[in-house]
């Protein structure tokens, strides 16, 4: 096997720290980003795959350690770097230090990367940073034998993964993997060393190690099909000290596409499961550039990248969460109606970093991406695409509003984004039930008060304007047809409980079945889920949770969301009663459309596109 990577995560520029007792706010896996923070009130919050495995990557993040960076040259691995140093206890066993690989006081906070020692006591222990004699306040921490993340090209633990054929050339838009081809998937946390005595000192498994045995069984999903056992190669440390390798075939009934999900679930075979961060890979018949039926077809702006290096893309999307809140026994209806354009230059690095143009999985793949504020989660790839001026503002009309709705430029330059109807999640408080804007994609009656009966999606004809800039004037039209409209999610019952939230199970398949829809469009399935449950979370009162996203056929009419995707979502109903919390979880379903393009393209571009995406769902609690 063969060490594929360089496993550092610097963001920022580096600073000079102080001498003042150092301070931990996060806990991670290296790979998936998977997050253990503080609560509001005290008691840390861990989201299901956020547990550290024995022998794995894991990051710290905080404040007052590390200094100048400083990055190991293995081996010896080192337990000090640049004065920094990790301890971690768990229960009355004596603390371990564990292997510093990366550390740096940066721009506003510190981040160390480290090796948890395969030798490491498993359970609920501690974990403390010392940086120049001065140590932290302990910080929670879960040791468990196996917790796979996938490494992201991103770094921030979702998108494109790190994937490669045999000659570990990594896969990207332009060069895809075929169905049935050889792929290895690159990550941490399969689980200790056979041999910890020599991880410190020497690579492991000169010889390969499959890691699979009789405490540890290893189940990939790609697109949502499962690898099957003859077809899962080998799963084991790769050349370097705490860096796995999976290697396997992709499966040969995939549907191909940009952003097939992929996910591992790791546990005792016969046991509990563990699923891992979700990455993707990009998938062709031929090995040829990748295109997605509920997204972009990359041949649209291959010959620009091919010739300039990159492409001017416009990607405006018309998006609506309509929610049915149940605030422990009171009822409301709240939604937010926006559009969202990213008008930019795309180069190499966005596009492979990226979870493209309309942010959507591939067809018949589900996405589970963790956050840290408010979903839906950002899109960490698009900071590599540099923003282009196409006016001061784009104007929006439809079927309820003939005359434009300004969606002015951001205000760091990047993009454009707005608020068309309902109310903004921006503030800290609750969501009132007065003072929201008539909504723009839903037909709706006023009740005098400020609310609105909603009713059904406006079918019709919407049109994007743009003033022109660096990007010349322009206008596009996506239709909502009457089909789409007329959506019906059939089992939204099992979701509306009046006599509080239902309790859904993550042991077994969510079956969403519905009626209509566009048969040329898609259905789109959100599921929320939070340990900390804030109504609106802030920057000083933030909400660790995850959002799942599946993408279908409207013409399916039926959809299970699998059990490993749903073990993903943290859970909010204990013992079967649902909590006491504001907004434990969501399920949110809804029409989305695939691309429909602009033209003529505007000069200054490369290609444009619009397209639309109205969910509308329930509260619920997670068991």
């Amino acid at each position: 096997m063969k060490n594929i990577l360089t496993i550092i995560a610097i963001l920022g520029l580096f600073g000079t720290a102080g001498f003042a007792q150092p301070t931990v706010s996060q806990i991670s896996n290296a790979a998936s980003a998977s997050l253990s923070v503080p609560g509001p009130e005290g008691p840390w919050e861990t989201l299901p795959n956020g547990s550290i495995a024995q022998g794995s990557y894991f990051t710290v993040y905080g404040n007052g350690f590390g200094g100048a960076a400083a990055i190991w040259n293995p081996y010896p691995l080192p337990t000090e770097l640049s004065g920094t140093s990790v301890s971690i206890t768990v229960g009355q066993n004596p603390p371990v230090a564990a292997y510093i690989e990366f550390a740096a006081q940066l721009t506003g906070y510190s981040q160390l990367n480290a090796i948890l020692p395969s030798s490491t006591p498993l359970g609920a222990g501690t974990l403390t940073v010392t940086y120049k004699g001065q140590t932290s306040a302990p910080a929670p921490i879960n040791v468990v034998a196996s917790s796979f993340g996938a490494f992201a090209q991103n770094q921030a633990g979702d998108g494109p993964g790190i994937v490669t054929d045999v000659n570990y050339r990594k896969f990207t838009p332009s060069y895809t993997a075929k169905p049935g081809q050889v792929v290895i998937l690159w990550g941490t946390g399969l689980g200790p060393a056979p041999d910890p005595s020599t991880e410190a000192s020497a690579a492991p498994c000169p010889n390969t190690c499959d890691l699979r045995g009789p405490n540890l069984s290893v189940t990939v999903w790609v697109g949502g099909q499962e690898v099957q056992p003859a077809n899962l190669y080998y799963a084991g440390r790769s050349g370097f000290t705490g860096e796995d390798e999976i290697i396997f075939y992709v499966p040969s009934g995939v549907t191909t596409g940009c952003y097939l999900s992929v996910a591992v679930q790791t546990g005792p075979p016969g046991g509990a499961q563990v699923t891992s961060n979700f990455t993707s890979i990009p998938v062709d018949a031929n090995g040829a550039t990748c295109q997605d039926a509920d997204g972009v077809n990359m041949n649209d702006i291959a010959a620009a990248v091919q010739s300039k290096g990159s492409a001017n893309v416009a990607a405006i999307g018309l998006l609506s969460t309509f929610w049915n809140i149940n605030l422990t026994g009171t009822f409301i209806q709240w939604w937010d109606d926006s559009a969202d354009a990213q008008i930019a230059t795309f180069g190499p690095a966005a596009l492979d970093l990226f979870r493209g143009f309309t942010r959507l999985p591939s067809v018949n793949s589900c996405v589970a991406i963790p956050y840290l504020g408010y979903p839906p989660p950002p899109d960490y790839g698009l900071g590599y695409a540099a923003p282009l001026d196409a006016g001061s503002a784009l104007g929006i009309t439809g079927p309820l509003a003939a005359t434009p709705v300004a969606i002015p430029k951001n205000a760091n330059g990047a993009g454009y984004d707005g608020l068309l109807g309902g109310g903004t999640t921006a503030d800290d408080g609750v969501v009132a039930i007065t003072g929201l804007l008539p909504p723009f994609y839903w037909n709706s009656t006023s009740n005098g008060d400020g609310t609105f009966t909603v009713t059904d999606i406006a079918s019709g004809n919407y049109t994007v304007t743009g003033p022109g800039g660096a990007v010349s004037a322009f206008s596009g039209i996506i239709d909502v047809s009457s089909a789409a409209a007329g959506f019906v999610w059939t089992n939204a019952g099992t979701f509306d409980n009046q006599n509080g939230r239902p309790v859904i199970p993550r042991n077994a398949p969510l079956n969403i079945t519905w009626t209509g829809g566009d048969p040329d469009g898609f259905v789109d399935i959100a599921l929320i889920g939070s340990t900390v449950q804030n109504l609106l979370p802030s920057a000083t009162n933030p909400e660790p949770g995850v959002y799942v996203d599946c993408v279908v056929p409207a013409s399916k009419g039926s959809f299970s969301v699998p059990t490993y995707v749903l073990q993903a979502l943290p859970q909010t109903a204990f013992n079967g009663t649902p909590s006491n919390s504001d907004i434990p979880g969501l399920v949110l379903v809804g029409p989305a459309s695939g691309v429909s393009k602009i033209s003529p393209v505007p000069t200054g571009l490369d290609a444009a596109y619009l397209y639309y995406r109205f969910i509308s769902g329930y509260t619920v609690d997670w068991q």
